[in-house]
C-alpha cells in the first residue's frame, strides 16, 4: 500500500512506488505493460515510529548512463538499482540519536548538478548530498553543504526545485523563497512572500519565472533571475 502523499516515479520500464509509513517500509517496482511486481527492495532502520513516515516521491537519477532511483525516508537517503532495486548507497541520519521523536519527512528529494537536496523537517537544515559514491556516508562524509548556519533555509512541506541550473527553496515556515547556488550553498537572493496565509505548494519553473500558491488560493509569479515579483493572481477561496 503506497501512504498517503507518495507518488509514483517512471523508469524506462518500471513504475516505482515507495511504502515509508509506520511498519514495514519499502520500495517496489512494477512492470508498465503488465501491472506484475518485478522487485520489491525492504529499507530498514532503527528509527522511531513517526521517523519512519515519509510522504515523499521516489526520484529517478542518471549517473553513468543508468538509472538510479532516490528515495527519502527514515532519516536518510538511499539510492537503489532501477533493475534490480538493490541499495546502492546510503547517507544519514540528520537526526543523530533520534532526538526528535516526532521527525516526518514530507518535501521529496531534488537532484541537480550532481546533487541530491534533501529537506528535514520542523526548521531543521536543508542538506546537499552527493550522488557519485557508494555505500554508507554520514556526517559531513558525502556531505557538500547545509543551511544550519542560515536558519531561513528550511522547509518543512515544500519540495525544493532546481531550475535553470539553481535551487529554489520555499520555505513555508519563514514564509521566504530563495536562489541557492547548487555547489556551495551561497544564497543569491531572497524573496519575503506576500500576505497572512502559508506557502505551501512546491514552487514550480517555466519561461524563467517560478510559479507558487497559497493557501488562500493565490498565485504567485516570481522572476526566477532576480526574485522580483511580476504578478498575484487571486484565484478565490
Amino acid at each position: 500500500m503506497v501512504g498517503l502523499g507518495d507518488f509514483a516515479s517512471l523508469t524506462k520500464e518500471y513504475v516505482v512506488v515507495a511504502c515509508m509509513q509506520e511498519g514495514p517500509s519499502y520500495v517496489a517496482a512494477f512492470k508498465k505493460n503488465s501491472g506484475e511486481l518485478a522487485w520489491k527492495q525492504d529499507r530498514t532502520f532503527d528509527v522511531p515510529k513517526e521517523n519512519e513516515q515519509s510522504y515523499t516521491t521516489p526520484i529517478v537519477n542518471i549517473r553513468n548512463d543508468k538509472e538510479e532511483i532516490i528515495v527519502l525516508g527514515a532519516d536518510a537517503i538511499t539510492a537503489h538499482d532501477s533493475a534490480s532495486g538493490k541499495e546502492i548507497w546510503r547517507w544519514g541520519t540528520w537526526n543523530p540519536n533520534h532526538k526528535q521523536q516526532w521527525w516526518r519527512l514530507v518535501p521529496s528529494p531534488v537532484i541537480g548538478d550532481g546533487i541530491a537536496l534533501v529537506c528535514a523537517p520542523k526548521k531543521a537544515p536543508v542538506f546537499a548530498i552527493k550522488t557519485d559514491f557508494t555505500g554508507t556516508k554520514q556526517g559531513t562524509d558525502g556531505l557538500v553543504w547545509e543551511t544550519s548556519k542560515e536558519p531561513i533555509l528550511t522547509s518543512d512541506v515544500p519540495t525544493p526545485l532546481f531550475y535553470q541550473k539553481k535551487f529554489f527553496i520555499l520555505s513555508d515556515l519563514k514564509k521566504t523563497l530563495s536562489r541557492v547556488d547548487p555547489k556551495n550553498g551561497n544564497i543569491e537572493w531572497i524573496l519575503e512572500l506576500p500576505g497572512k496565509y502559508k506557502w505551501r505548494s512546491s514552487p514550480t519553473g517555466g519561461d524563467g519565472k517560478i510559479y507558487m500558491m497559497n493557501h488562500n488560493g493565490e498565485v504567485l509569479v516570481v522572476s526566477a533571475n532576480n526574485g522580483k515579483i511580476i504578478h498575484l493572481a487571486k484565484l478565490g477561496g
